[in-house]
């Protein structure tokens, strides 16, 4: 697992699809990001997470290319 600070971008966090996959999953875009980054091993998951869904494969690939290069 990487170890070091992930500046995002308030774009991402208001980017269509990320609102969406929000909506789908009845949660924040900050939410579904997060939870990208626990899956992806960019960050732990935090101690007192109460996520309740991960994200697909399909979803996950979308995300990796939202954030290329980014991080």
């Amino acid at each position: 697992m990487m170890n070091r600070r992930i500046n995002i971008s308030d774009e991402l966090y208001e980017d269509e699809v990320v609102c969406y996959l929000a909506y789908r999953y009845h949660t924040t875009p900050k939410k579904i990001v997060q939870c990208f980054l626990v899956q992806d091993d960019f960050i732990p998951a935090p101690e007192n997470d109460s996520t309740t869904f991960r994200l697909e494969d399909n979803e996950m690939e979308i995300m990796r290319g939202l954030t290329c290069g980014r991080f």
